[in-house]
């Protein structure tokens, strides 16, 4: 994912939900519904509804991101961070996350392995070229010349007039033409690190000489972010709750009659990273180390070490 780019993401929902209300505006109807109620109809009714769906239809709500664009840009929505935090409580420890594995075609260990016979008892693969097994490890495939695969057992021989290796008993392998060992890995693993971040997004409502306009778009900017939950999180961000505030006029534009409503809405978002490329083993060596044998013990068998593994 990423940086949460929360304001942008933020954006791009309220675009959409902007260009749905002009394509539907029924919507506006149910929004405004209570400017039906008896109580209204004197001064708004089914008539403002009607103007609030012809404005909306026929105007530009433009969406800013830096407050200094607001007086030029009226009637617009502005889009502030005012603060991003780590949230201790649901971090994770070292900030882990889950890692990223890539399929990749596995490296060639032994390009060119010329079989002899195969014996499907012992599982034993003699080798007749003068292959360099010392590379090989059990867990690595053996791939013959029709693309079969077979993984690679312990007890391997690179010992010169005596080579074979172990794919196992039962096996049904081709040896009518070269094959080659291939590693184990089938992925490219990346490690992964992500932190929880805890954002306070400020979203104005601004409209100049016209309080009523101010409000009108504060409530379907409310409608906007609440019905639409589904996106926000489908893009990275869990609308914690919001916070309503209104400044009829804003003194900071002492030459503009322009009036703002705020809403102040709490993100919780993920920001995710590649650390780096995990370095996979493709080769373990496992050496057990027994103690010597008691030479007064009758019942002790002597084992001698095999010089043919690899």
């Amino acid at each position: 994912m990423g940086a949460p780019l929360t304001e942008l993401v933020l954006e791009t929902v309220i675009r959409d939900g902007l260009g749905e209300l002009r394509t539907n505006t029924a919507l506006l109807d149910d929004i405004f519904s209570r400017f039906l109620d008896t109580y209204f109809n004197n001064q708004y009714g089914q008539s403002k509804i009607d103007e609030i769906k012809t404005y909306i239809t026929n105007n530009q709500i433009r969406i800013v991101q830096a407050w200094a664009m607001v007086p030029t840009t009226t009637p617009c929505i502005s889009i502030q961070l005012e603060m991003s935090s780590e949230d201790e409580d649901i971090q994770n420890l070292g900030n882990e996350f889950e890692d990223n594995d890539e399929a990749i075609t596995p490296a060639v260990i032994v390009p060119v392995v010329t079989p002899g016979t195969y014996d499907t008892v012992t599982g034993k693969l003699t080798i007749t070229n003068a292959a360099d097994l010392s590379l090989i490890c059990p867990g690595m495939n053996y791939v013959d010349d029709t693309g079969a695969k077979f993984t690679i057992q312990s007890g391997n021989s690179n010992v010169s007039g005596n080579k074979f290796i172990n794919i196992g008993t039962g096996q049904t392998v081709s040896v009518a033409g070269d094959g080659r060992v291939d590693s184990s890995l089938e992925v490219k693993r990346t490690e992964r690190r992500m932190i929880r971040l805890h954002e306070s997004i400020s979203l104005g409502c601004h409209a100049n000489d016209d309080v009523h306009l101010a409000k009108y778009i504060f409530y379907i900017l409310t409608f906007i972010l609440k019905s639409r939950q589904e996106s926000l999180i489908n893009r990275g961000i869990s609308l914690d709750w919001g916070q309503g505030s209104i400044y009829d006029r804003m003194d900071e534009y002492k030459e503009e009659n322009i009036f703002s409503r705020f809403i102040r809405v709490n993100c919780l978002t993920e920001f995710d990273w590649d650390q780096g490329e995990v370095n996979l083993i493709d080769c373990f060596n496992l050496t057990v180390k027994a103690p010597a044998p008691d030479p007064d013990d009758d019942d002790t068998e002597t084992v001698s070490p095999s010089t043919e593994d690899c």
